[in-house]
């Protein structure tokens, strides 16, 4: 029995890394947006403050500027790392498989 060469084993693999590393990153993703662990999830905003004269202190200063920002970013950012991921992973492989149609060495990326 022959056992084929590393390099012919190597170079088949090679081939289909991006396509295993797609599959592994929308796993990953699609785990991350099931779970949604606490230690990731924001603050509830505040009331806005009437104005700004209502600011008196330096605490409330931090808390208006914390509200702001809440306003801006996801309430769990598992879940949006985990889209990212699903969105990357999706991505990887649709470039692999167009790679593949066109079965082109000038790829220029």
């Amino acid at each position: 029995m022959r056992f084929p060469e590393r390099d012919d084993l190597t170079d088949r693999l090679s081939d289909y890394t991006p396509l295993i590393a797609g599959v592994a990153m929308i796993g990953a993703g699609l785990l991350m947006r099931r779970t949604a662990p606490e230690t990731l999830r924001l603050p509830e905003p505040s009331p806005r403050p009437k104005s700004l004269r209502d600011v008196r202190s330096g605490s409330d200063a931090a808390r208006a500027a914390r509200d702001g920002i809440a306003r801006f970013i996801p309430q769990n950012l598992t879940k949006t790392l985990g889209r990212s991921l699903i969105l990357m992973g999706a991505a990887t492989i649709a470039v692999r498989m167009l790679d593949e149609l066109v079965d082109d060495d000038s790829a220029r990326y």
